[in-house]
């Protein structure tokens, strides 16, 4: 077609047991005004033959190529792509016969919307539908855009694409959430609660690798926030501990691999970029003592009274005070809060919350994880479901997702914390989550031997 209104593309790489599906959910396209173009990134499998069967389609573009990876096959697409809209459909999943009228529909009514994306069906290796996902209501429900669209399946104007410099090539995967945190910047965006595509589940997937998109998740959040120009958040890092002296049970000392429990935080906070001064603050004067030894000249130590070093009393005063006790002359605009429990949270973390906060207009950012489990409420009467985000089957409603405080992180800007000295789990609160692994918790000698175990087996 010589000037189609939409570009659909389709980057491969060794799906050929689905990419006749996704080319042929194109092809059943009630809106006809499109081309696709069809990307092999360097298959070994059955797929380029597969693909031949397509070379004279007239609405069809074959590229094979060798493997250049997921965004720089994305660019390939965008600079070929001849339509006002593009989208990228993923080989292994398919679209609803009406996704491209639906979605142009929306980008032609208002031409100051960047983008459009809808909900999904997921479904299993051999394509049953399992469930359904149903997105927030960008419209009307949505202020804080810190949940991106999918990457695939969302259709974008090409003129906005070009202006953000597509798609960065820096990173090996997550390429949506660059785009989406690019182009949210700038312009407004669109969602339709309706499902338009299915995306296969079938256990190969990309975001099955959870380290490696938690770990890019935090290098495009640091870029996004230098792109924006947003000054570096002058941030002090508190870790209140009580310490043998006051609480016996206190693991704090407790050696994990031959280190003490508390190194471990110590170490992730030292190893931090957004931090400038890491306070241990204790009611137990020989932890401080221990700390300062291990550490020397890296951190400072604040030894807090008795009276404030009791169970289930707040340690906020004693936060305050430490950090008017600290060594840095300048003045902390956020203060991060890290607790002992969660050794495996790692440098990265702690920048990523400062990121987090750095890009998005919050007052607190909290370390989460997404729970999937399912989950009850006594009314009295009985149990009754808490959320819909595990039950098979059923349609899953994104606000009813669980995210449960994880990881042990807090960070809240100075002047909210001041005002909200017992309220850190209020306010505008943005998210980060954790890989299981660092969302690892002790409390107890049993945890101590689980995540001893952990450790051995890594």
């Amino acid at each position: 077609m010589k000037d189609p209104l939409v570009t659909v593309y389709v980057t491969n790489y060794n799906y050929g047991s689905y990419i006749e599906q996704a080319v042929e959910s194109v092809l059943r396209q009630t809106f006809g005004g499109f081309e696709l173009i069809i990307i092999d990134d360097g298959s070994t499998d059955s797929s380029r033959e597969i693909l031949r069967q397509y070379d004279n389609r007239p609405q069809i573009r074959l590229v094979f190529q060798e493997n250049k990876g997921l965004n720089a096959s994305n660019n390939v697409a965008v600079k070929m792509a001849r339509g006002r809209y593009v989208m990228r459909l993923d080989a292994d999943d398919y679209l609803d016969d009406n996704a491209l009228l639906v979605m142009t529909s929306v980008l032609e009514k208002d031409p100051a919307v960047a983008l459009v994306f809808p909900d999904y069906y997921l479904v299993d290796k051999a394509g049953k539908v399992v469930g359904q996902e149903r997105r927030h209501n960008f419209q009307t429900e949505v202020t804080l855009l810190d949940q991106p669209a999918h990457g695939a399946c969302t259709m974008i104007r090409r003129d906005c694409l070009i202006e953000v410099n597509a798609y960065s090539e820096n990173f090996r995967c997550q390429d949506g959430y660059d785009l989406w945190l690019k182009i949210v910047d700038r312009y407004p965006v669109r969602n339709v609660n309706l499902p338009l595509f299915y995306y296969r589940q079938h256990g190969g997937n990309l975001t099955e690798n959870q380290e490696l998109i938690l770990e890019t998740r935090s290098q495009i959040l640091k870029v996004q926030a230098n792109r924006m120009e947003r000054p570096a958040l002058r941030t002090v890092g508190v870790i209140p501990v009580l310490g043998p002296l006051a609480d016996p049970r206190c693991l704090s000392l407790t050696a994990l691999q031959g280190k003490p429990l508390l190194f471990w935080t110590i170490e992730a906070a030292l190893g931090a970029e957004g931090l400038d001064e890491v306070i241990v603050s204790s009611p137990d004067p020989e932890l401080l003592a221990q700390a300062a030894a291990a550490f020397p000249g890296r951190i400072t130590t604040h030894l807090r009274p008795r009276s404030e070093g009791r169970e289930n009393v707040p340690y906020d005063s004693a936060v305050f005070d430490a950090i008017a006790h600290r060594r840095s002359a300048s003045e902390p605009q956020a203060v991060m809060l890290l607790t002992i429990e969660t050794p495996f949270r790692s440098s990265l973390y702690v920048d990523k919350a400062i990121n987090v906060m750095r890009v998005f207009d919050v007052d607190v950012v909290l370390g989460v994880q997404a729970e999937s489990d399912l989950f009850f409420q006594h009314d009295g009467s009985g149990l009754k479901p808490l959320g819909n985000s595990s039950a098979p089957g059923k349609l899953r409603f994104e606000r009813d997702y669980l995210y449960r405080f994880s990881g042990g992180t807090a960070l809240v800007r100075r002047k909210f914390y001041e005002q909200n000295p017992t309220g850190i789990m209020t306010g505008r609160i943005g998210h980060f989550i954790l890989s299981r692994q660092a969302a690892t918790t002790i409390r107890s000698p049993f945890d101590l031997a689980v995540a001893s175990a952990v450790l051995a087996n890594n």
